[in-house]
């Protein structure tokens, strides 16, 4: 049997002896196997955890498991204004009852 080593997301690697998607079938790539983006999303992701951690003390680290990828683009959308709201609206205005003919 010829093991698929793109079967795990980028920065992991496939542990011998467990079939594709088993539970525990990946486990994280030592640090010298990782590319240079690979590191670098690992130290973005640590530093993203150890904020939230900060933030919420006492919660469990898994309770993060809301937060997006540590990229340009997510941290774009976080950055806006807090607090304010979009100014659209849904319209509120309901629809007359539709006259029967008679």
């Amino acid at each position: 049997m010829t093991e698929k080593n793109d079967r795990c997301w980028p920065g992991y690697e496939p542990v011998k002896g467990k079939k594709e998607h088993e539970q525990g079938s990946c486990r994280p790539a030592a640090e010298s196997k990782l590319t240079s983006s690979e590191k670098e999303y690992r130290r973005k992701r640590k530093g993203q955890l150890d904020k939230w951690q900060s933030e919420h003390p006492g919660a469990r680290k898994s309770a993060a498991q809301h937060l997006h990828a540590p990229d340009e683009k997510a941290q774009s959308k976080v950055s806006e204004t807090p607090g304010k709201k979009s100014t659209k609206r849904k319209s509120t205005k309901r629809k007359s009852p539709a006259k029967k003919s008679r």
